[in-house]
Parts: C-alpha cells; sequence; structure tokens
C-alpha cells in the first residue's frame, strides 16, 4: 500500500513538473468552438481523468470480485453440508452393517 503511494506521489511530482515547463497557452478546439488554454491545465485534468478512470475501473474490478468470492463461499458452504450429510450417512450404514453382521454371528 505504501509503495503505491509512494509512486502516486512520484508520479505526481514528475507530472506537475512537465506541466510547468510545458505552460504556453493552445488552442484547443471543440465541436461547438474553439477555447486559448495554458497547456498546464490541460495536462492537469487530462493526469485527474485518467486517475479518476483508473479508481472507477479498479472500483468495479472489486465490487466484481467480491461477489464472486460471496458466491464462491456459498459453494463451499454447500460443498461442506453435503460432506457432512454424506459422512453421517456412511456412518449410519457402517453402524448398520455392523449390527447386522453382529446378528448373523448369532
Amino acid at each position: 500500500m505504501q509503495k503505491g503511494f509512494i509512486l502516486s506521489l512520484i508520479f505526481a511530482t514528475l507530472v506537475a513538473v512537465f506541466a510547468l515547463k510545458n505552460a504556453d497557452k493552445v488552442l484547443i478546439d471543440f465541436l461547438f468552438g474553439k477555447v486559448m488554454v495554458s497547456q498546464a491545465l490541460i495536462i492537469f485534468i487530462s493526469t485527474v481523468a485518467g486517475a479518476l478512470i483508473v479508481f472507477i475501473l479498479g472500483f468495479v474490478k472489486n465490487i466484481k470480485l467480491k461477489k464472486a468470492l460471496k458466491e464462491a463461499n456459498k459453494t463451499v458452504e454447500a460443498l461442506q453440508n453435503e460432506k457432512e450429510e454424506l459422512s453421517n450417512l456412511l456412518e449410519s450404514a457402517k453402524k448398520r452393517e455392523k449390527e447386522v453382521t453382529e446378528i448373523g454371528k448369532e
């Protein structure tokens, strides 16, 4: 966790230095108009948008993994219950077999 945070800080610093070195005004041509904006602002907005997209995708992946884990836990619980039932049946069958062999010996 700390490594990720440190790497994020290093990346943010590099982006900031890069943006400040490229602070000239540029013309951005949108479909509905043109705007003169600082290139540094565009770099910052792009970086934040990229980080936000990565966060959202990670969040969605985390939700899917939690859902899969819950389903797997339910399957494991069902299999454990089935195992216990089969063990009980096996023990009952062994007891009956033992009783039958004892009765047969008499």
